[in-house]
């Protein structure tokens, strides 16, 4: 199964639209319509499509103002937000797959060098957790208190840890 990420493009497609996760999961994610429109007044925000061939399977947002988002001094970061795989497209591995060419990927992608990118997930969501834990994030032990689902662990992937890793 091959997975690509591209860059959102407008006009928007009903198929991109129609990307969704289970009852279970709207309140760790949102609605994808809201998310892009809410984000389409923050110029340091991008958003990005995940395609399974050329399906569109997910979505996620790259928030280059990580720091006044999480309210702290953070330097050289960006931050992953919203990051969902829909889900018809669920249980096939796509999140890791992703989440692996994302880690890699993400500074080429925006023009960056050596950002690290930052997630928060919240604190009941405990498939997540794990998942971001097995790609290389690591929780700095610090709680975001800001969402709207309760408090969230704030994690990071440090951009030297992809050699390290050897992903």
């Amino acid at each position: 199964m091959s997975i690509a990420v591209r860059r959102l493009t407008h006009p928007i497609s009903e198929n991109v639209l129609a990307l969704a996760v289970s009852d279970e999961q709207l309140p760790f994610v949102g609605v994808v319509s809201d998310i892009i429109q809410s984000s389409l007044g923050y110029p340091k925000e991008s958003q990005w499509v995940i395609y399974s061939g050329e399906t569109p399977a997910g979505f996620f947002l790259l928030d280059e103002a990580y720091q006044v988002t999480l309210g702290t001094t953070l330097e050289n970061a960006t931050g992953l937000r919203a990051f969902f795989i829909d889900s018809r497209f669920q249980g096939r591995g796509l999140a890791k797959m992703c989440l692996k060419l994302l880690v890699k990927e993400f500074n080429a992608w925006l023009g960056t060098k050596h950002n690290d990118l930052y997630l928060t997930v919240n604190c009941r969501n405990k498939a997540a957790y794990q998942l971001y834990l097995a790609v290389g994030f690591i929780d700095t032990k610090e709680l975001y208190l800001g969402g709207q689902a309760g408090p969230q662990h704030i994690m990071c992937f440090k951009s030297k840890t992809v050699d390290e890793i050897g992903l």
